[in-house]
């Protein structure tokens, strides 16, 4: 039989133990609720810091601008040919690529960067060829370049861009692209002229929203 003494030394060894390993729990816990907590105040931080500069943005362009048709028709010519600059070196990269993708391809799927211009722009980017003179999609006046961009190419005639105004809210950028160009040899199909024309679909109200008060200024001097 154990005696009283054995057993209140038991006792107070169980007890220290536990009290120790207690102890570090509680030191672990601890360590483990800062190390959560400071993970959440910097994810707060960074959605603080996101939200803050998209309202900023939202601030700069809701605010009231002054922009001319003349001003939205620059910007428009501006910005036109930044994006058919880019995406027709995309396009064409992706031709030399990917060959076996090629009706993929000129139907503007998988091009990651005219993606992200759409977006940026908010507008609507397409490639037209000559079979577009029967689309039901395209209004009058869109025919009537598209047909113009194919009498200059038959009659072998320099290519120009070109904008027009479809009713009071939209503005179409339309540039030709090279009858020599891989683009025009892969996307457009043999039967046809080889012409191959950019639509870039720009809302109004978008543009004048979109545009930088900077730039509007420098337009003025």
């Amino acid at each position: 039989m154990k005696t009283m003494k054995e057993m209140k030394r038991k006792l107070a060894i169980s007890f220290h133990s536990n009290g120790v390993a207690c102890a570090k729990s509680a030191k672990c816990s601890m360590t483990f609720c800062l190390l959560l907590a400071f993970i959440i105040s910097s994810c707060n931080l960074n959605d603080g810091v996101k939200q803050t500069r998209a309202l900023a943005e939202e601030i700069k362009n809701s605010k009231i601008k002054r922009v001319t048709n003349e001003q939205i028709i620059t910007i428009v010519d501006g910005w036109g040919q930044r994006i058919t600059k880019s995406i027709e070196a995309e396009l064409s990269t992706a031709l030399t690529k990917q060959p076996t993708k090629t009706t993929e391809l000129c139907n503007l799927k998988n091009l990651p960067l005219l993606d992200s211009l759409s977006k940026k722009y908010d507008v609507t980017i397409s490639l037209l060829t000559t079979k577009d003179l029967k689309n039901s999609n395209l209004s009058a006046k869109e025919k009537e370049v598209l047909d113009a961009y194919l009498y200059n190419a038959e009659n072998k005639l320099p290519q120009i861009s070109n904008i027009q105004k479809i009713g009071d809210t939209v503005l179409v950028y339309n540039a030709a692209i090279p009858a020599k160009s891989l683009i025009c040899e892969r996307c457009v199909e043999k039967n046809l002229s080889p012409l191959a024309v950019w639509s870039i679909r720009f809302m109004k109200r978008e543009v004048i929203r979109k545009v930088d008060g900077k730039s509007l200024l420098k337009m003025k001097k």
